[in-house]
């Protein structure tokens, strides 16, 4: 193997290392309390959907273009979204699992073909064995819904930045290598 950097793994090595520690202790804190974690990722994508929908009104309101009905609707039913997840906590934790479920799928898709592209290079393994993780969370999730939603998010998140993590600083440390 030549000592190249790898196309598509820019950046200085440490920046890979910093955000693969945070991702470690992001799932560590996520694993040791997972309903916490759950309920503070629903609430936190409630308040972005009550963001976004008030700034889709406020916009749509001021433009110079003329009212249109189409992005004023949109606007309101993001905010009835985001209201909707902040009062209803346990609908809100089934639905955003189920997103989840398919964002998990998605990622570990991602990263299993990036890894094979990356074949020759030390990390491939690591995105592999990351996007191979990513889509049994998926499938683990599907299997049990919707009664183990309540702190299901939490360790599948917990998990699944304890993979990227892992992957993360090994790539950085590579990359230090080079």
């Amino acid at each position: 193997m030549d000592n190249q950097r790898p196309k598509g793994l820019g950046g200085h090595w440490r920046l890979y290392v910093a955000m693969g520690v945070l991702s470690l202790l992001g799932g560590m804190f996520a694993l040791l309390n997972p309903y916490a974690a759950s309920v503070f990722v629903l609430q936190f994508v409630a308040f972005l959907f009550i963001l976004l929908g008030v700034m889709q009104v406020a916009f749509t309101l001021r433009s110079p273009f003329g009212l249109s009905w189409f992005d004023l609707g949109l606007g309101v039913l993001q905010i009835l979204l985001g209201v909707m997840l902040a009062t209803n906590v346990l609908g809100g934790l089934v639905s955003l699992t189920l997103i989840l479920a398919f964002l998990f799928m998605l990622e570990g898709v991602i990263l299993v073909l990036a890894g094979t592209n990356l074949r020759p290079f030390r990390p491939w393994l690591w995105l592999v064995v990351g996007g191979t993780i990513s889509i049994l969370l998926s499938v683990f999730v599907l299997m049990n819904l919707p009664e183990a939603a309540a702190t299901l998010l939490g360790l599948l998140l917990g998990i699944d930045l304890l993979s990227n993590g892992l992957w993360l600083v090994a790539a950085g440390l590579m990359l230090r290598d080079l």
